[in-house]
């Protein structure tokens, strides 16, 4: 009986840890050094925050963050079916603190979900939703970055054409909900590309003795192309998080000689 009890506890607190890991924020500082951005957006910095879904940004971690930002986006997976659209405004007025631009790529929840009602609340908020499209920001010097949007999990494959028509940047940022939409390109259209954002994987949400579903997130040099995958800053189905992190993004861009 004794020994019942004892790995009942061990249960419990295990539980109770999986649940503490999904709702402890931690703070991924990452600076991305690269002689080709243009000097106009030296010590340019995004607020980067992936896989939202039911969950409730934290205010304190928001405001924790001391460095000056200069555009926040967010990379998909908003929502979720179940979530009430109060608790997503909630959550985009959360990010609206630093006063800048806020970007989004759909993620395959927020299809999930009630995309019209998103898709509305997402206008009202002055959101830049980039599906396919493409947004220029133009430094004080003239210099170009262009935001380039997939979206992937509506049509299910990349249209990185579409996404590039228009684009005036000598620097593209590619935003992405699924790794996946970068990694299926041809060399010659990852090469169009300087760095990649994207979410979606969780980073295997649970990894057991290092082994999850999907590969841990975290920032890589891909033939030639910064590549960060978030783990994410929400979970899906379960509450729990085990060998993995709840993470959002301060990301500083540096041009390197």
């Amino acid at each position: 009986m004794i020994y019942l009890l004892i790995l009942a506890i061990c249960i419990v607190l295990f539980i109770l840890y999986m649940i503490y890991k999904a709702h402890h924020d931690m703070i991924d500082f990452l600076t991305i050094a690269d002689c080709k951005l243009p000097e106009g957006f030296h010590d340019f910095q995004v607020f980067f925050i992936s896989d939202i879904h039911r969950r409730k940004i934290n205010e304190n971690t928001l405001q924790s963050i001391e460095e000056k930002i200069d555009i926040v986006i967010i990379g998909g997976d908003l929502t979720e079916k179940g979530v009430p659209i109060k608790r997503t405004e909630n959550n985009i007025n959360r990010l609206k603190q630093w006063n800048k631009p806020i970007f989004f790529v759909w993620g395959n929840n927020d299809y999930e979900a009630v995309p019209e009602k998103i898709y509305n609340l997402l206008l009202r908020e002055n959101i830049v939703i980039l599906a396919n499209s493409n947004k220029d920001i133009i430094a004080d010097n003239g210099d170009i970055l262009s935001l380039i949007g997939l979206d992937c999990c509506k049509y299910k494959e990349a249209h990185l054409d579409l996404a590039l028509q228009g684009a005036k940047g000598s620097y593209n940022l590619l935003l992405t909900h699924a790794p996946s939409a970068f990694f299926d390109l041809n060399l010659d259209e990852q090469r169009l590309v300087h760095t990649v954002l994207a979410g979606h994987t969780h980073g295997g949400q649970i990894r057991i003795l290092g082994f999850g579903l999907y590969r841990p997130g975290g920032f890589q040099i891909y033939r030639g192309i910064n590549v960060l995958i978030s783990e994410g800053y929400g979970y899906t189905r379960l509450p729990f998080r085990l060998g993995t992190k709840a993470e959002c993004h301060v990301i500083t861009l540096k041009r390197t000689v």
